[in-house]
């Protein structure tokens, strides 16, 4: 760290100034980073500095004497590089910090901006300019209003939504978990307070990664709500604004979170916000529980912060399902199949609407090619524009933009009418005609109005045949044009570049209108003293000369008039496309909806082995039948050659698996890839089998090996038993329950007992469709005492120092554990693994079993039991011997030993010989 004497080119007492204004500010969250606006750069100070130092490995300065104070300097492109990575990767708070007057040394920091993970209102601009929101983007409101009722509102700022309900709970919040992982918060609020209860949920956000504010108990009131809502929700011109009209309304204790949202977001300071949003109801019964443990474990969504690829650097698609699934074109497309993903349907006919159409689009794939390489690229993420029309923020180039994806609809329409497919024709095809049909107008108005001929120059003007004046001043601009051209062939001639070709002349709205040669042309304007080099890029070196600079700044003045001559025209344009914006949302959701489950198309033939489509059975059928299915994510890695296995659950004969065998082999990928396979099917997907036969499930409820959770006081043992506790409290008879080494965090013994509980509770009194994965053996006596219960295993092929998976699963129980193999691989000290061999022979009764060696497990454990029953009989006799008569207890011992011998059990010859 250095001490800088003229610290931002401040005073020592301007530096010491502000050192006290800083130490002053009100104290703020360690997850917030407060930026302060300096004209040309940002700075950041104190803690803050040291984490962007951390991320950006900036030079640490000081400032000040007693006490000094850190920062760091950054210019504009490395703020917004950092202030994206803040906001939308690690999860943190921003605020942004500028002066009244940046002339004066006076410290009167205003706080101008702030952003948070689920609110990036303020930010869109620079952290969207050149990508868009892929992403959902929920703030969650959670109070508890009794006991365990709870209250819960979500708002989704880009997309304009309010969800509510208000739910009664467990004592764990089972309900409320199942809710987070459908939305997936980017932030959360609640109020403060030490209850158990709020401390159960602040620990389940904590749990899930979810950035949590605390406010007071009074912003969660709804006594004035519905003023705010008034303004906020959308109403038609022809209605009345009466927020309380919408019966969600109704749910008094919901709109108190409403209104914290409303408060904490800041929603009612910004009229952008106004006219925006829609209310309506969180219907979780709607669709399959699933929990983040569960998201987690069947790996459906990639690790937050990840970048995925189809290939090269960062993360392939194969390592998350969503990013296996995710073929779509349109970023509306990759918002819906995210949610998808996250809220599997229950509703029989939908799940089968789906697949009709993923199945149609699979067989024809000239159409399907259509759609993708020349359909959807054309269609333009029409939600921030529908919220940039409704707020009258918009500008002509947004109108333009609109028109673009509207003018594109009739040829979607005709491609997907054309199919003659009742269902895509119905779903999709017919409610986008008759919104095309609504925009014919809007088409109208824009051609009338808009001069579609300056376009391609990048300017967005109102026809000039519009007014007198337009076009007056479109005269002058033409002919300064036509000078402009001149100066370009001249400068041609000159440079000795051919015109048009490696010379042209180019319109920014930043810069106006400049020349351009490629890059291997560059070396023409060395040494040219009468030419200005404006910027180099990948499209070449922008340049200009003071003529054409000259008439630039003429032509921009003219422009600017032209502008301002034209308002009144394009205040009307605007008033007319706000009208629309609902409509465009609509078609936004339809090319959505299409873009997903062509995604889904492409990924079942494209698929090393292509998918098949699923046979539903409504839910509560209780079948569920999978024919060498095979894991997609897995499969789909180039280097790997997938062994499929077989999966048969019937709730009147077997509803539950225990599969033992070696690690490495196959056990864990076998269950997940049954999980996973039933939600693909429960989206709308085509699944990874040869044949499916799935009942519908309400829940995909996962207890997978975990983590140690340090940073969160959460140990695997303890984490483990929160989920399993959630599986026994939420599954139903109607539920899949995944459970893979379910006890390895605590001593055998206890592992071992709360494994068999939890197994026996799930077959004998839930009677969910079950695969419980252990490496306690004792589990496979299960099988004895339950019908409905049956083992697998997995193989391997052994030799003194290998082990080779088979990864074939097969009935029965595993014959022989393997740890003794897997420490010989890894290269364990000879006089460890003797030792091991030894002790486990004193364990396993090995002569004992060197006769049943290859017998099946029951037939060893009822040889072993009996053998039992006639060593405890002798050791009975034995305790008669009495020393001080001999000849009677050499009678004894002839007579035990002459029924040992008789006895035909081979486990009790292996012992006695």
């Amino acid at each position: 760290m250095t001490t800088n004497f003229k610290a931002l080119n401040l005073e020592p007492h301007q530096q010491q100034e502000f050192v006290r204004f800083f130490f002053n500010m009100p104290e703020k969250a360690p997850s917030t980073v407060r930026f302060f606006n300096r004209g040309e750069f940002y700075t950041l100070h104190g803690d803050d500095a040291t984490l962007a130092s951390s991320c950006r490995t900036l030079q640490i300065k000081c400032m000040g004497t007693k006490p000094q104070l850190s920062y760091v300097c950054l210019n504009k492109a490395a703020f917004e590089s950092l202030l994206r990575e803040l906001l939308l990767f690690r999860q943190y708070r921003v605020e942004v910090y500028t002066r009244s007057n940046q002339g004066k040394s006076t410290n009167d920091w205003k706080c101008e901006y702030k952003g948070s993970p689920g609110n990036l209102t303020q930010f869109e601009e620079v952290l969207f300019e050149t990508s868009t929101i892929d992403f959902s983007n929920w703030v969650m409101a959670v109070k508890v209003v009794q006991n365990r009722d709870i209250a819960v509102a979500c708002v989704n700022i880009p997309e304009g939504k309010f969800s509510v309900c208000e739910i009664q709970d467990n004592e764990s919040f089972s309900e409320l978990e199942g809710m987070i992982a459908q939305v997936t918060p980017k932030e959360a609020i609640m109020p403060l307070g030490d209850s158990v209860e709020l401390n159960t949920i602040k620990s389940l956000f904590d749990r899930n990664g979810i950035l949590l504010a605390k406010l007071k108990k009074s912003d969660f009131s709804s006594n004035d709500v519905l003023q705010d809502l008034k303004r906020l929700l959308f109403f038609h011109e022809d209605q009345q604004r009466n927020a309380a009209v919408f019966p969600e309304t109704n749910l008094k204790e919901a709109m108190g979170c409403v209104n914290a949202l409303i408060n904490f977001l800041e929603l009612i300071k910004d009229d952008q916000h106004f006219n925006q949003f829609k209310m309506s109801t969180i219907e979780t019964h709607r669709f399959v529980r699933l929990d983040l443990a569960a998201l987690q474990a069947l790996n459906v969504l990639p690790k937050p912060g990840t970048k995925i690829t189809s290939g090269g650097a960062a993360v392939s698609k194969s390592s998350s399902l969503k990013g296996l699934l995710d073929n779509c074109i349109t970023t509306q497309g990759r918002r819906l199949l995210e949610q998808w993903i996250k809220q599997p349907l229950r509703d029989y006919n939908i799940i089968n609407e789906r697949l009709d159409v993923v199945v149609s689009l699979v067989k024809d794939s000239t159409t399907r090619s259509v759609i993708v390489k020349d359909v959807l690229p054309r269609m333009s993420d029409l939600m921030p524009l529908a919220r940039k029309l409704l707020s009258k923020r918009a500008n002509l180039q947004d109108c333009y933009r609109v028109y673009q994806t509207v003018r594109n609809l009739p040829k979607l329409i005709k491609t997907l009418t054309d199919m003659e497919h009742e269902c895509i024709k119905s779903s999709i095809a017919d409610p986008l005609k008759d919104i095309a049909m609504d925009m014919q107008n809007y088409l109208a108005m824009i051609e009338q109005t808009l001069d579609l001929d300056l376009v391609d120059r990048g300017e967005f003007l109102v026809k000039p045949s519009y007014d007198e004046d337009l076009s007056e001043l479109h005269e002058e601009k033409e002919k300064l044009l036509l000078k402009m051209q001149k100066i370009q062939r001249k400068v041609a001639d000159d440079l000795e570049l051919e015109v048009g070709k490696t010379i042209k002349l180019d319109y920014t709205e930043q810069h106006g209108y400049f020349l351009r040669v490629t890059l291997k042309e560059e070396p023409a304007l060395r040494k040219r003293k009468n030419y200005t080099i404006i910027a180099t890029i990948k499209g070449g070196v922008r340049f200009t000369n003071d003529q054409l600079s000259s008439l630039n700044d003429e032509y921009r003045k003219i422009n600017n008039r032209y502008i301002e001559q034209q308002k009144y025209i394009t205040q009307e344009i605007f008033e007319i496309a706000s009208g629309y914006a609902n409509s465009l949302k609509t078609i936004n959701m339809y090319v959505a909806k299409l873009d997903v489950l062509t995604s889904f198309a492409v990924a079942a033939v494209n698929a090393r082995v292509p998918y098949v489509r699923p046979k539903i059975h409504k839910e509560g059928s209780g079948i569920l039948n999978l024919k060498k299915l095979r894991h997609p994510c897995i499969e789909d890695n180039s280097h790997i050659s997938y062994i499929p296995n077989d999966v048969e659950f019937d709730k009147n004969c077997k509803i539950m698996y225990i599969i033992t065998g070696p690690n490495m082999c196959g056990k864990s990928t076998y269950i997940r890839s049954v999980g996973t396979c039933v939600l693909m099917a429960q989206i709308g997907s085509l699944v990874p089998c040869e044949e499916a036969n799935i009942s519908l499930v309400d829940g995909i409820h996962v207890r997978v090996g975990a983590d140690d959770c340090q940073l969160k006081g959460i140990s695997t043992f303890m984490l483990e038993m929160i989920e399993t506790s959630s599986i026994i409290r939420t599954a139903t008879d109607k539920s899949l329950v995944i459970i893979d080494e379910l006890g390895r965090g605590t001593s055998t013994y206890d592992g071992c007992g709360i494994a068999w509980a939890i197994a026996e509770h799930l077959a004998q009194n839930l009677k969910s469709f079950s695969l419980f994965a252990t490496h306690f053996h004792e589990l496979s006596r299960l099988a004895e005492e339950n019908t409905n219960v049956e083992n697998l295993h997995v193989t391997a092929v052994v030799t003194e120092n290998t082990i080779t998976p088979l990864y074939q699963v097969r009935k029965g129980e595993c014959d022989k554990s393997y740890g003794i193999y897997c420490a010989r691989m890894v290269g364990f000290p000879d006089d460890v693994i003797q030792e091991s061999v030894n002790y486990q022979t004193k364990l396993e009764d090995l002569e004992g079993m060197k006769h049943i060696n290859n017998f099946e497990q029951p037939i060893k454990r009822k040889l072993v039991k009996e053998a039992d029953a006639v060593i405890k009989n002798v050791m009975n006799k034995l305790k008669t011997l009495n020393s001080e008569n001999n000849d009677d207890d050499e009678n004894i011992l002839k007579t035990i030993k002459s029924e040992l011998d008789s006895q035909e059990n081979l486990f009790l010859k292996g012992l006695v010989s």
